[in-house]
């Protein structure tokens, strides 16, 4: 039972927010700032927010050296890169679900929503760091924030009324039709529940995965076990890496989606 319990709290230390940051094992911890508050909320830098803030710092250097330009070309590999992922972004992503018109303007908002994101979950995969992508905090508040952006979007374009009076299908028999609206109606919230679920379970699962089976190594005691756990961790970690492109993917996807059906209803 003992070792378990020890299991138990390795796991939660390793997933779980605080302020407190050990970026190299063995020695002591950085104790970020606390008591900020503002309004009576409590803006303190904790670890999370931390990897916020370098992950923005990393793009903005990122960016700096992809935007190096040789003529019309990049001057470097980085900028390459970047570049392939920005075109793929607005062709395969943006382009099929907002459309040719209204891509332009809505490009820069996924392309930060797709490189924020996985940069975070890229980082969360370096030892000594933490994935703020496995934070349910984090990912309600960006799911919050898309909810908002797509429900305006619709309400600008197509007006309140007709926004929400478009909500529900046309031609729907009167017996079904509160049914039907209630449906539609939730259906709002879901969409915002699926993108902050999604990305957190799977962000979180896989950190899981891999501390739990870093941890058996140390509960057996038995050198016999380090060489099967430590290829089956490195497996997982391999797995982690196409799941932190996966699910920037999928969160920049759905909000693509989302927002591209609010602008252009169908019914």
């Amino acid at each position: 039972m003992k070792k378990a319990e020890d299991l138990g709290e390795f796991l939660t230390h390793h997933i779980s927010n605080s302020n407190e940051w050990q970026p190299i094992p063995f020695l002591p911890a950085i104790h970020l700032p606390t008591g900020w508050k503002i309004f009576g909320i409590d803006m303190s830098i904790s670890q999370h927010v931390l990897m916020m803030l370098i992950a923005s710092g990393a793009l903005i250097v990122l960016f700096a050296l992809a935007s190096r330009r040789r003529g019309l070309a990049p001057a470097n590999r980085i900028g390459h890169a970047m570049e392939a992922l920005i075109i793929y972004v607005r062709d395969e992503v943006v382009k099929p679900n907002l459309g040719e018109k209204d891509t332009p303007k809505w490009l820069s908002f996924f392309l930060t929503l797709f490189f924020f994101f996985l940069t975070l979950n890229l980082i969360g995969l370096v030892p000594g760091f933490s994935a703020a992508t496995g934070n349910i905090n984090f990912t309600g508040a960006m799911a919050v924030l898309v909810f908002v952006l797509y429900n305006l979007a619709g309400m600008s374009r197509n007006g309140p009324v007709h926004y929400f009076m478009n909500i529900v299908p046309k031609g729907v028999p009167l017996f079904v039709l509160p049914i039907i609206a209630v449906i539609e109606v939730m259906g709002l919230f879901t969409k915002a529940l699926a993108l902050c679920i999604r990305l957190f379970a799977n962000m979180t699962a896989g950190h899981i995965l891999i501390f739990s089976l870093m941890g058996l190594i140390a509960v057996f005691k038995s050198y016999w076990v380090v060489p099967g756990f430590s290829a089956m961790t490195l497996f997982i970690y391999i797995i982690e890496v196409l799941v932190a492109f996966l699910q920037a993917y999928i969160f920049t996807l759905l909000s693509a989606l989302f927002v591209g059906m609010a602008l252009h209803q169908e019914h």
